[in-house]
């Protein structure tokens, strides 16, 4: 809400606007008392937008002209409001897990030590917004979180050994989506990403929709069909994610994708089955890394 009212005192300030009547403009009417319907339209005329701009100044202390949206974080709204969690981002949303192969990770131009290495661990659970820069050439997103804790023990075919793991995040644990989502927006420009994912159509893709993800790290491409002809393989994995599956179909035939991601793509539609990244470490299956994008493949 406060976003909409700040773009509409923003917009020609001193003039009229209409907007449709829809459920936030209508939650602005009734709240503030602002603006006017006709002809089945929402009008606020120059005096409503000064209006609204001072009852929002009243209520938050925050000019809606000046400041077009709130706080993130729920402890700086509390500064402005009895009801913190107006905050744009709900509590804990800005969790972020990290790892690294070596067990340092390198960041605010800081070296991080995790671990002794008497303790098994999933990594650091920081604040991603405290993370202002990021000092690793690799960045390699884990699906699972039962895989994090082996970026150090597990000999994978990344040649860069500092390596920092970022855990993918679930709606569960500590770790957030969006808190990793906005990481790779932040730092993955100048970074090779890496995706490392189960070997079924929600894992690629995650490795599809991250930001600036390069590659896609799973099974070597010739045990392939045998893992997915196996006794571990998981049909019933295949079939709940009929939506990915769907997504992943409708790229096969343009020229986005690297021709070994189509062919990975075509295994996992013909067989329909599909192979998770605990029964790729439990059975020593052999890694490789696959590029995702055609530009990459003819690039590397």
């Amino acid at each position: 809400m406060y976003q909409w009212i700040s773009k509409l005192v923003r917009g020609k300030p001193n003039q009229t606007t209409d907007h449709s009547l829809s459920q936030i403009g209508r939650q602005v009417q009734a709240h503030y008392h602002c603006g006017y319907v006709r002809n089945n339209r929402l009008f606020f005329n120059a005096q409503d937008k000064l209006n609204l701009r001072q009852r929002v100044m009243d209520e938050l202390g925050l000019d809606p002209f000046i400041v077009e949206q709130l706080p993130n974080d729920r402890l700086e709204m509390a500064q402005y409001h009895a009801n913190e969690k107006l905050a744009a981002k709900p509590a804990g949303n800005d969790q972020l897990l990290l790892n690294s192969a070596d067990g340092i990770v390198r960041v605010n131009n800081e070296q991080i030590q995790l671990y002794p290495e008497s303790i098994k661990t999933a990594g650091l659970l920081c604040l991603n917004s405290s993370i202002n820069t990021v000092e690793h050439r690799t960045i390699v997103v884990v699906e699972n979180l039962d895989i994090m804790p082996l970026c150090h023990a597990w000999q994978l075919p990344v040649a860069d050994r500092q390596a920092l793991w970022v855990y993918r995040g679930d709606h569960k644990s500590g770790a957030k989506a969006e808190a990793c989502r906005d990481f790779l927006q932040r730092f993955g420009k100048d970074k090779t990403v890496v995706v490392f994912s189960d070997m079924d159509p929600k894992g690629l893709e995650i490795a599809l929709t991250l930001p600036f993800a390069k590659f896609w790290l799973g099974p070597s491409a010739n045990s392939w069909q045998p893992l997915l002809n196996s006794q571990y393989a998981s049909c019933i994995g295949f079939d709940v994610q009929s939506e990915a599956a769907g997504y992943l179909l409708r790229l096969l035939d343009s020229n986005l994708l690297s021709e070994p991601f189509k062919n990975l793509i075509s295994v996992i539609r013909d067989q329909r089955s599909s192979f998770r990244q605990q029964h790729i470490y439990s059975h020593n299956v052999p890694l490789e890394l696959i590029p995702i994008r055609a530009e990459e493949h003819c690039g590397r």
